[in-house]
């Protein structure tokens, strides 16, 4: 009967407290999605691909930078620390779930020189608190930040991806730097010989000798650099590997790679659904409005049941033999009358789901700028490629015909030379914009969420102590 009136009271406090201790719904904000993006790429389509899934650096078909992804999507401890937060998102939703259980404590004890003889004491004290509404909320919030913890793992997944793409490529491109900048010092070492001859014999005056000196030092300095650079790309992707400093392996040379080709887009509203940040953002509003609930919710009433029971003898055997109103020795339920904390609560939650809000709003709005950015950049990027790779073409050509005049003696060496120098710093330019296109690409994958979700599956790894989670 405790417990059936307890039950009548809690029903009707809740119909004259209203549902607004129930606290506001979840409404998704609307962000105007437009219908398309404003600049145009010709080697981008618009389809409904699924881009999470895709494994698109495999159409560089690369076998070494496939390997790179699959170690460092093994082994990165980024995505290892993510993986952390994620148990550890778990663990707070199963407390709250585990809330809908009641509890107990229990002691014991012997004594030997008891006044009815020695023998064994046992009490049992079972509780069980719940306000309902509070719980149900707090249910909720712990849900949405799961959720927004698991997209922000998927968000490390893509920037790891796309760190280790831009690395290799980056790599490659040095190493292709390096080349082409040995034989620019070379070809401009072999111009300021003859240039010194010439400067013997009165032919060149000092300032042209010295025009020429200042580029061939220019050029041998950027060497060190270069080679200081390939060390730092080599370095930072063994650290997305797990790795200490060391060598990286190469695949195809950065010639052979291909940087044109068709790249699935989505549309904005698509984009928006495979963002992990977006996701992100989306779920820690839903946990901020979650949680206005669980503050307003105090204003419910708390069930309380306690109970208790003890036994004293020589066996434990009749331990669990207690009557059929043991867990409700003592039935209550309490509300707040005079908190006005809850209010300060209250008013907490609702500024914690208005940042929430504008954090979601400016994520979106990022992300459809960054997408716009990326088409313009690929677009401008391939343009300038083209450009470049037009005028190295020219460069080519005419070092062909002077090689010719030279040999039929119409050419002199060192305008054979600077025919060569030339042609060496257009290769330079058409390699810094080739990487540019690449890195392009890379990062419009990365702002379509592209590659995220393969083989999306990496588990947390052993200690071989107690730190390890083995779940229920």
């Amino acid at each position: 009967m405790k417990l059936r009136n307890l039950i009548c009271l809690t029903t009707f406090s809740f119909i004259a407290t209203g549902c607004a201790i129930w606290g506001p719904s979840y409404s998704k904000p609307d962000t105007q999605n437009p219908d398309g993006f404003v600049s145009k790429d010709t080697l981008s389509v618009t389809e409904s691909a699924n881009l999470p899934m895709m494994a698109w650096w495999k159409k560089f078909n690369d076998p070494q930078l496939d390997s790179l992804i699959e170690s460092a999507l093994k082994n990165n401890n980024n995505i290892q620390a993510a993986i952390g937060n994620i148990i550890a998102a778990q663990g707070e939703l199963r407390q709250v779930q585990f809330g809908w259980l009641p509890t107990a404590g229990v002691s014991g004890g012997y004594n030997s020189r008891a006044l009815f003889g020695q023998g064994y004491s046992f009490a049992a004290t079972p509780g069980y608190s719940l306000n309902i509404l509070q719980q149900l909320r707090e249910q909720e919030f712990a849900n949405a930040n799961y959720q927004a913890v698991k997209a922000a793992k998927d968000t490390v997944r893509l920037s790891v991806i796309s760190a280790t793409v831009t690395g290799y490529f980056t790599l490659l491109g040095q190493d292709y730097q390096l080349q082409l900048q040995k034989q620019l010092v070379t070809d401009l070492n072999d111009l300021l010989k003859f240039a010194n001859l010439q400067y013997k014999e009165g032919l060149i005056s000092l300032y042209q000798l010295q025009s020429y000196e200042q580029q061939y030092e220019n050029a041998n300095a950027q060497m060190p650099i270069i080679e200081n650079n390939i060390v730092v790309s080599q370095n930072a992707l063994r650290v997305l590997l797990n790795q200490n400093p060391g060598d990286i392996k190469r695949g195809l040379k950065f010639t052979e790679l291909n940087s044109y080709g068709v790249i699935p887009a989505n549309l904005p509203s698509q984009v928006l659904k495979n963002r992990p940040d977006v996701i992100q953002a989306e779920q820690q509003l839903i946990a901020a409005n979650a949680n206005i609930g669980v503050a307003t919710s105090s204003f419910f009433p708390t069930i309380s049941l306690t109970g208790n029971a003890g036994i004293v003898g020589n066996s434990l055997s009749n331990l669990f033999t207690n009557g059929s109103d043991y867990w409700v020795k003592a039935a209550g339920l309490t509300m707040p009358f005079l908190d006005f904390s809850i209010y300060g609560q209250i008013q907490q939650a609702k500024g914690q789901y208005y940042a929430a809000y504008y954090n979601y709003i400016q994520v979106v709005r990022n992300a459809f700028a960054s997408v716009d950015n990326d088409l313009s950049a690929h677009q401008q990027f391939t343009n300038n490629l083209d450009t470049q790779t037009k005028a190295y073409g020219s460069t080519q050509k005419a070092y062909v015909l002077a090689t010719s005049s030279y040999k039929d003696g119409l050419y002199s060496k060192p305008t054979l030379l600077q025919n060569a120098v030339t042609m060496d710093q257009a290769a330079l330019q058409v390699q810094q914009s080739k990487l540019q296109q690449l890195g392009s690409i890379v990062q419009l994958y990365q702002d379509l969420a592209g590659g995220y979700g393969y083989q999306n599956n990496e588990s947390a790894n052993k200690f071989g102590d107690g730190h390890d989670w083995s779940g229920i």
